[in-house]
């Protein structure tokens, strides 16, 4: 997205709480290399938006131990108050230049980079609306706000916070889907921390939720969508099969690429455009994969085992049936002029099932059967 249509946004990250449930201070914990509040503002900023990160209790503390020094520190003295007040001193920062602000806490760190795009492209056409992300029908954070909002977020005296303010301007708001389970995982505990932080190892890969949001949002037909969890449970089979046999497989990889595999399904070069769709959602690990399924990438025999599985477990699967490679690329509506690319097409998957069956030590048909 062009960035200086995102300078026009905001978000003022509340990084002003005691963390009193977590018992540790939540803003400088450690996340990767760095800590949870350059992790927030740091995504913020590469999406080209101006970041106004509120500091109360142990401000001094979070200005020296972040690394990030892209955003801007608000000192709020009132943040006993709790977390409206933080968000109130964030909006009397903002001025007039910023025609929406998105507002969100800093122990909801791994919200994704494309979020916050499809967030602001929402925006872009629906300038008057309260843009709110939504996984599988539940709202997350950051909402994004309209400046229009600030006179009532100032001047608000009823209680029950921004939840209340936003509430009362409900017809403004607007749901967008998202791929994405992190707007609703926040680290209020250690126990959640400790989860975030496995999350964190194979943040590239989506969740199994994830995937099925994907499928909605791209509207996968309900046949494609069994032809697809059928392809994937031939591929982690096979998976699983080559890891039994001392070969390193991701099996996770293997698993969400094969449920996305035909996510670009009647598109020109579907397989292409799926994974640059995927790429571009920061689904990178298994881009590639889900890039490569159709013909391997053109025959390419050097491509990984996680591609290797996908593209062969798609190959024994006609519909929502297991088929033999001779019954999946016999067709006799094939043109003349099609079928040497398709004989072509069977023997680079004949030759790449001899290779994994000397991987795996017997037949694949007795590994996915």
């Amino acid at each position: 997205m062009d960035a200086s249509v995102n300078a026009r946004y905001a978000a003022i990250v509340l990084a002003g709480g005691l963390s009193t449930r977590m018992k540790r201070f939540k803003p400088l914990l450690p996340l990767g290399d760095s800590t949870v509040t350059d992790r927030v503002t740091g995504t913020f900023l590469n999406a080209g938006v101006a970041v106004f990160l509120v500091a109360g209790y142990r401000h001094d503390d979070i200005a020296a131990g972040i690394k990030n020094r892209g955003a801007t520190i608000v000192y709020n003295p009132d943040f006993e108050k709790g977390m409206f007040s933080s968000i109130q001193a964030g909006v009397r920062r903002l001025g007039s230049d910023y025609k929406a602000f998105f507002v969100h806490p800093v122990d909801i760190p791994l919200v994704r980079l494309a979020t916050i795009w499809r967030l602001i492209a929402t925006a872009e056409e629906n300038p008057d609306r309260i843009i709110f992300p939504v996984f599988l029908g539940q709202r997350g954070h950051p909402p994004l706000i309209p400046a229009e909002i600030i006179p009532a977020i100032l001047g608000w005296e009823k209680g029950g916070g921004l939840k209340a303010v936003l509430k009362s301007h409900e017809k403004l708001a607007l749901e967008v889907p998202v791929p994405d389970s992190f707007i609703l995982d926040d680290i209020d505990t250690p126990e959640n921390y400790q989860a975030l932080l496995e999350h964190f190892l194979c943040y590239e890969v989506p969740t199994g939720v994830e995937c099925r949001a994907l499928l909605e949002i791209y509207q996968m037909a309900p046949e494609r969508v069994r032809h697809s969890y059928k392809v994937a449970e031939v591929a982690v089979a096979i998976g699983r099969a080559l890891n039994a046999a001392g070969h390193e497989v991701d099996v996770e990889i293997v698993r969400a690429a094969a449920i996305l595999h035909d996510i670009s399904k009647g598109r020109r070069k579907h397989d292409v455009e799926g994974g640059k769709t995927l790429r571009d959602l920061g689904f990178g690990k298994v881009a590639d994969v889900v890039a490569a399924h159709s013909d391997l990438a053109g025959g390419d025999l050097s491509l990984p085992l996680e591609a290797k599985a996908v593209y062969l477990a798609d190959k024994f699967v006609g519909g929502e049936k297991l088929v033999s490679l001779e019954e999946r690329y016999r067709h006799p509506d094939f043109p003349p002029e099609a079928r040497a690319a398709v004989a072509e097409r069977l023997k680079v998957a004949q030759v790449v099932k001899k290779q994994m069956e000397t991987l795996i030590g017997r037949p694949l048909e007795s590994v996915i059967s």
